[in-house]
């Protein structure tokens, strides 16, 4: 109901009363889709806050405050001008603030090109908030009253049965009124048929004449507040009985009440905007260590074949007399299964030692990819229930605060993770490129697509940082940040910041990667080619396994 036509009118009409008679003192944009104009007595000061971004709003605060930077100042020529009336147009949700001059500001909030106009008294624009050029000297637009449904006759006329739900139908007959509204309707009138078409003539009756009670109800406005759930507040300028079973708040006037909700649901959107990340990053990584966890407790959970390459070896080097020269496989007695023959694929181009030795190779490599599997299998297994805790502490989190202390309180967790930046927004102007801690004051940062590459490597990337991307397949630009002109990252540094190079690469899926290591003055950009592509030299390869930002982060846990 905060949007409604009904909650303009009652707010033009208690801001009229304590606005009209101060003067307009400053009219400015600190933030973005924000119009603040300030009116300002001998003794008192109010700002009224109007957006017309995707969250569109609108409501008074008390006193002055203007940020010393980043503030445009807007309608100059109208500044020390008094507020004659502050109104609404009739019927329809345009609010008027008429200076003494005779012109007016006509804020204009909702619709496809919401904005706030400052209309000359001979009905032209000559200012306006959004798209200031396009407007000018162009005729203000005139308010369209929506139809007043002022008997039966006029409402069963409007009455549209092809609508999807009942809410719907009756917003549609009543043109002012909104969802809230549209349902308190329908809960009064005690339909509860689902579908319009449904809908008997006594119960269209029944539903014109609790909607028109309602309008009579408008009229005297009885604010307040009903808590729906932590994030949710359902503003309304009367008892609703269809909410009656949810906490509420009531308030002295619409001015405060609106103020408290837009308030509320501020808070909310900025909490969520840095909480939101933080869940599904949280929730990102529990499901890639179970996942991971899984695939090693498979591989290790299939026969070990380093013991069975290692007795193929011996059997080869001690019978290698019987073994024919270019054969592809060979049957030999199984001196370590009670001399039964087996079967031992060969290599044709290689003597019988030759491939003995080869199986010695593979026996060792077995051995050590399966010692890795159980170190990794370990890790994750450490990992998965701190991440877990983390995730399960961040659920009951509500507030802003409780947030900040979060982040405070396991901020070297989440750094290892990855995870100490996401859902903050960047600062310095700096993008919000992906970054991983990698130790020693070393950080990765990844590019998420071929603009943010190409800013990466030739904006924020400096001389002596290094430039990793997985060889011949497309992915993700990776600078590993040096923290001083003169430091050296260390081999397992470098094998961290290639495995994410992997990791972010159409290669992904692969057990091995290769990973270019260059220093970034060696890469450039060939003239007219497509953001992000690039030539390089003096280029370094190194064969890593790909690992997400977590998993390169686990042996720090």
């Amino acid at each position: 109901m905060l949007h409604t036509y009904y909650t303009l009118r009652a707010l033009a009409d208690e801001w009229r009363r304590e606005l009209a008679g101060s003067l307009l003192a400053d009219a400015f944009s600190q933030e973005r889709d924000e119009l603040v104009l300030a009116f300002a007595r001998p003794q008192a000061a109010w700002m009224v806050r109007i957006s017309t971004g995707s969250f569109r709003y609108l409501f008074r605060a008390e006193g002055y405050s203007r940020a010393r930077r980043n503030v445009a100042t807007l309608f100059k020529e109208a500044l020390g001008r008094t507020l004659r009336n502050v109104r609404v147009a009739e019927r329809d949700r345009v609010l008027f603030f008429e200076l003494d001059d005779g012109t007016r500001f006509q804020c204009w909030l909702y619709g496809p090109h919401p904005n706030v106009l400052w209309v000359g008294s001979d009905g032209q624009v000559q200012a306006a908030f959004q798209q200031c050029e396009a407007w000018q000297g162009q005729p203000a637009p005139t308010p369209r009253p929506a139809p007043e449904v002022a008997t039966f006759e006029a409402f069963r006329a409007r009455w549209r049965s092809d609508r999807k739900t009942l809410v719907q139908a009756v917003a549609s007959a009543f043109p002012l009124f909104e969802t809230l509204l549209a349902q308190e309707t329908i809960y009064r009138a005690g339909v509860t048929v689902q579908a319009p078409a449904e809908c008997s003539e006594a119960e269209l009756r029944r539903l014109y004449e609790a909607g028109r009670a309602l309008e009579a109800e408008l009229m005297h406005p009885a604010p307040r507040l009903y808590e729906a759930d932590r994030w949710t507040v359902h503003f309304a300028l009367m008892p609703l009985k269809h909410l009656a079973h949810l906490p509420c708040r009531s308030f002295d006037s619409v001015d405060a009440a609106v103020r408290a909700a837009v308030r509320r649901a501020l808070a909310a959107r900025a909490f969520q905007a840095a909480y939101e990340p933080l869940r599904q990053a949280l929730e990102t990584a529990v499901a890639r260590a179970r996942q991971e966890q899984r695939a090693l407790e498979a591989a290790l959970a299939r026969p070990d074949q380093a013991a069975q390459y290692e007795q193929w070896g011996h059997l080869l080097m001690a019978q290698a007399h019987q073994v024919p020269a270019g054969a592809k496989v060979v049957e030999l007695p199984d001196w370590f299964n009670s001399g039964a023959s087996v079967r031992i694929p060969l290599d044709p181009t290689r003597s019988a030692v030759e491939n003995a030795q080869a199986y010695y190779e593979r026996a060792r490599q077995a051995r050590q990819e399966r010692d890795a599997l159980h170190q990794r299998l370990e890790a994750v297994r450490q990992r998965l229930p701190k991440l877990e805790a983390l995730r399960a502490e961040l659920e009951h989190l509500d507030t802003m605060a409780a947030l900040r202390a979060f982040r405070q309180r396991h901020a070297d967790e989440l750094a290892r993770l990855g995870l100490g930046r996401v859902g903050r927004k960047s600062s310095e102007g700096i993008p919000a490129f992906r970054r991983v801690p990698l130790g020693q004051g070393f950080e990765a940062w990844i590019g998420r697509n071929a603009r943010e590459n190409e800013e990466l490597t030739f904006r924020y990337a400096r001389k002596y940082d290094l430039w990793l991307h997985a060889r011949g397949v497309a992915g993700s630009h990776v600078i590993l940040r040096v923290p001083g002109r003169n430091r050296v990252p260390d081999r397992k540094v470098l094998e961290r910041a290639a495995s994410l190079a992997a990791y972010f690469s159409k290669a992904r899926g692969s057990s091995v990667v290769p990973v270019v290591v260059v220093p970034r003055k060696y890469v450039r950009k060939p003239r007219g080619a497509a953001p992000g592509t690039v030539v390089f030299e003096r280029e370094e390869v190194l064969l890593v396994e790909p690992q997400p930002p977590e998993a390169v982060q686990a042996e720090n846990f």
